[in-house]
């Protein structure tokens, strides 16, 4: 029975420690008015809380390689779903982003945020789940990306994130704009 108690006392003990060290990556954008954010909270212990704030700034140009690349894979006919992955890998690598990196008390608000989107995943999964059919027009689009400290990860599509749906979200972009133009 000692070793029942003892075994359960280190599994819960690594559960809780494991769910303290992670790190969340939270891309938004949008069209009208054009913006692409990305929020990547560094969270592994108490005292070393790292948050980058990236902003979409441009393009460079694409290298003639990568242009000639570009065009094949353009006026390819049968255009396969990889072939416009390989199109977006080709454009996404041209985006300049202007980037700031802040060290945050595990106090702050926005950590408090995104603890709780860590710790909410079945609650978050269920209102994906609720929300498939749900029609948005113009919206916000936000792709969230939770990777634990062996590299283990999981992903949440996100669209329109407002007071009535995805309250979570909505809370936690309110508070990165606070380091951003609101779009």
């Amino acid at each position: 029975m000692q070793k029942v108690i003892t075994l359960l006392v280190i599994f819960i003990s690594i559960n809780c420690y494991s769910q303290k060290t992670y790190k969340l990556k939270i891309e938004s954008s949008g069209i009208f008015p054009s913006f692409e954010h990305i929020v990547d909270v560094r969270h592994y212990s108490e005292e070393d809380i790292k948050v980058y704030f990236s902003e979409y700034t441009g393009e460079d140009d694409l290298s003639e390689t990568d242009s000639l690349r570009y065009r094949q894979l353009r006026y390819k006919k049968n255009r396969t779903a990889e072939d416009n992955r390989e199109m977006m890998n080709i454009i996404d690598a041209s985006k300049i982003f202007t980037k700031k990196c802040m060290v945050v008390s595990h106090k702050d608000r926005l950590i408090q945020l995104a603890d709780s989107i860590i710790n909410s995943k079945e609650e978050i999964l269920f209102e994906i789940k609720n929300n498939k059919n749900r029609v948005i027009i113009d919206g916000i689009q936000v792709s969230v990306t939770v990777t634990n400290k062996s590299g283990i990860g999981y992903f949440y599509p996100i669209h329109n994130p407002d007071k009535k749906n995805y309250i979570l979200f909505s809370e936690f972009l309110d508070e990165a704009y606070k380091f951003f133009p609101k779009p």
